[in-house]
């Protein structure tokens, strides 16, 4: 019996052979019905891609394919320096791919790097739910998720007590006296802003504070977003302390309050969620959540070496501690002009 054909994919697929190609190498997007129909196809006729097929004659690759939603994010350049730390040392090469925390593009990239039968994959997702991206995972290549996990994942996975870090740095805006606390949220469907906002409800609870939903807004995770979150904060509301729940919103809204003239920590604290060399030499030194990002990385490789060589991996869902770095920006006693 002869081998199939992307020509015999494609009729079963009823799409054309252009298409089934774009979906196997990701090259260009495909609506996510049409990109299952051929997936299915592929399933259904044991289609594999040329390339592929003489990868599986010479065993696998010796790379590895890293995903993540926004390499503008300094958290992830140093997740992915911990990474490389790691993996490069062990024989492998890194393929990156970003998704700009778009889903369909995260499809894309685990279909371009699976067609090229890279040994392992580390995904910080932008799913809410693994099944959005379940089909795309191959089966038989080890997987690592990190610093987000959607719902339903049971693949091993390097995370850090989002919960706890906010937690922390709300009740230290609590004890400085604050009651009137604004927090910039990332993008909904993130596990670190359901982790995030729950930390920041469980500090008020504690205080005997109600959670008001006006005094939250989402910055979508970058720049902008945390100063347009944090200019209706201040035109809507009369908060005095702000909470931010990650370091590129938190550029965006203290450049917001400097524009505005508006004073850290005398009119308003603030507490940031990721420390970088730019946190303390802004005026005031910024207070923040510390996250051991190269760590993330390391701890990630670790756990994706030890699927490929077959061995037991120690403490399969990995969570690592926050600590709360306190500087100038949230207390009015610790300012210098």
């Amino acid at each position: 019996m002869n081998k199939p054909s992307i020509r015999d994919v494609a009729q079963k697929a009823d799409v054309s052979t252009a298409t089934v190609s774009h979906v196997i190498n990701g090259t260009r997007y495909v609506a996510e019905t049409t990109a299952t129909r051929v997936q299915l196809a592929m399933k259904a006729l044991g289609y594999i891609p040329n390339h592929a097929a003489k990868t599986l004659r010479s065993q696998k690759t010796s790379t590895i394919g890293i995903i993540v939603p926004d390499l503008a994010n300094h958290f992830f350049t140093s997740v992915v320096k911990g990474i490389e730390d790691v993996l490069e040392k062990a024989g492998y090469q890194l393929l990156v791919g970003n998704t700009n925390e778009r889903v369909d593009v995260e499809i894309q990239k685990l279909q371009a790097f699976t067609s090229q039968q890279v040994s392992g994959l580390i995904v910080a997702t932008s799913a809410l739910d693994v099944k959005d991206i379940q089909m795309y995972l191959p089966e038989d290549v080890p997987i690592v998720f990190i610093d987000r996990i959607p719902k339903g994942m049971d693949q091993p996975s390097v995370t850090v007590a989002n919960e706890e870090g906010a937690y922390s740095a709300v009740s230290e805006l609590l004890s400085t006296g604050h009651k009137h606390i604004g927090m910039i949220t990332g993008l909904n469907q993130l596990s670190t802003t359901v982790e995030r906002t729950s930390g920041y409800k469980r500090a008020l609870q504690e205080a005997k504070l109600p959670y008001n939903t006006a005094l939250v807004k989402s910055g979508d995770s970058h720049v902008q977003g945390g100063y347009n979150a944090c200019k209706h904060l201040f035109e809507t509301e009369q908060i005095t302390a702000l909470f931010v729940a990650n370091n590129l919103m938190c550029i965006g809204a203290i450049t917001y309050l400097k524009e505005q003239n508006i004073h850290i920590p005398r009119e308003v604290a603030v507490i940031g969620f990721d420390d970088y060399e730019w946190a303390n030499i802004t005026a005031p030194p910024l207070s923040v959540v510390h996250q051991p990002v190269f760590d993330i990385g390391v701890r990630a490789s670790e756990k994706l070496l030890a699927q490929i060589n077959e061995q037991p991996i120690e403490n399969r869902h990995e969570l690592l501690a926050t600590s709360l770095i306190l500087r100038s920006s949230h207390n009015k006693n610790d300012e210098s002009e």
